[in-house]
């Protein structure tokens, strides 16, 4: 239905592709921002108000085509062992599409998604391998809006504003190789506002210099929020790339 290729748009960028490379090890402060794009698709259930739940299973290429504007950016600092990671993400996007049941007939829909992670890291192993383990919040902003257009039921209309925070936490390694390439894991769960959220990420990457480097992989992402008025319960997968810009 309608509802959840709107809600899915947004988590198919919901989470940073975190596969940063190991900053050079200095006495201050190390930076890398990376902006990024993970192109995923999705397969879940969501649904609004009382209108019925729907399954829903998107290819990333459906999901763009409901876009109006996205920004996402990760950010990551470093000094000795300890560290951060930053990730904000905004989403805004529309459709109007048919229902899969004849009595809905079409539908608009709009939907505003934002994003906030913000994680303490530290280094429990260093060298060619490292591993980092992390943790902090997460925030997660959901204002959506369906509309029946036609059908029997045109003119019924359903809207959700959903806020919520999780504490995630969890583990990255990192295993620099010849040539400047490095590749990376990472695995993370949570939950709080949600029931549960898990994800796990494997990529790789490329330094061309001390600045610039490029990152890419596959990322899956999970997350089961249920209330009375609003359910969303949708895994996101699908490669990511992205250039990171350290100073």
């Amino acid at each position: 239905m309608i509802a959840g290729s709107l809600l899915v748009a947004a988590a198919s960028f919901a989470s940073p592709a975190r596969a940063q490379s190991t900053p050079p090890k200095d006495d201050g402060w190390r930076f890398d921002a990376t902006p990024y794009l993970w192109g995923a698709g999705i397969n879940g259930d969501i649904k609004i108000g009382r209108l019925p739940t729907g399954g829903v299973e998107a290819s990333f290429s459906e999901i763009f085509n409901s876009l109006h504007f996205a920004a996402m950016a990760a950010f990551e600092g470093r000094k000795d062992r300890w560290g951060f990671i930053v990730d904000a993400i905004y989403m805004d996007l529309s459709q109007s599409t048919p229902t899969p049941q004849a009595a809905f007939g079409d539908a608009d829909g709009s939907l505003n998604e934002q994003l906030y992670t913000g994680l303490a890291s530290y280094r429990v192993l260093d060298g060619n391998v490292a591993v980092d383990v992390f943790a902090g919040p997460r925030y997660v902003s959901l204002d959506a809006d369906l509309t029946l257009t036609s059908g029997s039921a045109a003119g019924r209309a359903a809207s959700a504003s959903k806020s919520w925070w999780d504490g995630v936490g969890g583990a990255r390694v990192l295993w620099h190789l010849e040539r400047n390439w490095f590749v990376t894991g990472l695995v993370d769960v949570g939950g709080g506002g949600s029931k549960f959220t898990w994800e796990a990420l494997v990529g790789a990457g490329y330094e061309f210099n001390k600045t610039i480097s490029v990152k890419f992989g596959y990322r899956y992402l999970s997350v089961d929020y249920d209330t009375s008025s609003f359910l969303y319960d949708v895994a996101t997968a699908g490669p990511f790339a992205g250039v990171g810009f350290r100073f």
